[in-house]
């Protein structure tokens, strides 16, 4: 286990490739709490330049804004992107205080995320990682995993090359993917879907192999869910209140099972690559959400995604809300909210 923790209450993530984090207290390096963070979305989709992606983010007046309030740079990196403009956004946010925390995104023919199909090339991008940080002295602090599945296409190509992949040896192969990324001094942060809360909880693992692999199942140094609630609205036609009560719903599992290991992400604030149609559009509809997750008792917060809010007329109002939002449910919407947790699980019972 690591002696040294990582601080960042709050992560925002830019559309595809860039995630920030609002750490609350200046000193926050001992302890994961309140973080605002995203999901990638694929570099080519974006119609943003390489020069708005690293250099931009350089600019004094956006570096004042995260300076102000302790915000960490978390990049979701592809191994092309690994030269001199990121070694240039490292030294400016270094030099400002702020972290930078990297998030590895795989080329598209492996499908993007690690699964029970790319763990292989998963461990060998992260060597070349660790190798550019030590080339360039820089520190990386910790790897958000994103555990989710490929494609239809690129799972049946990876299925021919790899073949059937027992379960348990994809335990062992995420374990070790682990152990290397604590080896390198840095924190494994897993990252998954919210309904493989339930297969901890039945000690099942129907949803894990939807979803791309144990991750429930190992043991991470934080454990973070992607709970997109505009996705529940738009996929389940259901309030956003109901929406909330499931956040909440499935957080109090979450808190309970991992404690202050847990995390919590809720969104989304702008259309990724699924080109979603529902959307969090001002800050007090995302209070709202942000209440429920606090309310079930997470401390570690987290918003998809940055492009969004600087998109906005007022970004500074997206931290704050994020910030402050009191711990609270909403009045209607629970009764729905359990039956549909409960429609759902019953897939894999």
């Amino acid at each position: 286990a690591l002696t040294m923790f990582i601080q960042f209450p709050v992560w925002i993530a830019l559309y595809q490739s860039i995630m920030l984090s609002l750490a609350v207290a200046p000193e926050g390096l001992l302890n994961l709490s309140k973080y605002l963070y995203s999901w990638p979305i694929v570099y080519s989709a974006l119609p943003l330049s390489r020069d708005f992606l690293w250099l931009n983010l350089a600019e004094p007046d956006l570096v004042n804004l995260f300076k102000k309030y302790n915000i960490f740079i978390c990049l979701c990196v592809r191994e092309d992107q690994l030269n001199e403009d990121l070694d240039h956004l490292y030294t400016v946010y270094e030099k400002a205080g702020l972290h930078i925390l990297f998030w590895p995104l795989l080329p598209r023919k492996y499908g993007l995320y690690l699964n029970q199909y790319t763990t292989e090339v998963y461990l060998e991008y992260l060597d070349v990682i660790f190798d550019w940080a030590k080339k360039t002295g820089h520190k990386i602090e910790a790897i958000v995993v994103d555990v989710e599945p490929s494609s239809k296409e690129v799972i049946k190509k990876l299925k021919k090359e790899k073949g059937k992949v027992p379960f348990d040896q994809t335990i062992k192969e995420f374990n070790q993917i682990i152990e290397k990324i604590n080896q390198n001094g840095a924190l494994a942060i897993g990252v998954g879907f919210p309904f493989v809360i339930d297969d901890r909880l039945r000690g099942k693992h129907g949803w894990e192999k939807v979803f791309g692999g144990p991750v429930v199942s190992v043991d991470w140094d934080y454990f973070a869910v992607m709970m997109y609630t505009t996705w529940f609205v738009e996929w389940f036609k259901i309030s956003w209140d109901t929406a909330h009560w499931m956040a909440y719903d499935y957080s109090v599992d979450l808190a309970r099972l991992w404690g202050d290991k847990a995390a919590v992400a809720v969104g989304v604030t702008s259309p990724g690559e699924g080109q979603e149609k529902v959307v969090y559009d001002t800050p007090e509809r995302l209070a709202s959400a942000i209440s429920a997750v606090r309310k079930a008792g997470i401390e570690n917060l987290g918003v998809y995604d940055l492009k969004g809010i600087l998109a906005s007329e007022n970004p500074e109002a997206w931290f704050k809300v994020i910030k402050e939002a009191p711990a609270q449910l909403p009045e209607k919407g629970r009764k729905k909210a359990k039956v549909l947790r409960r429609i759902i699980d019953w897939c894999f019972l």
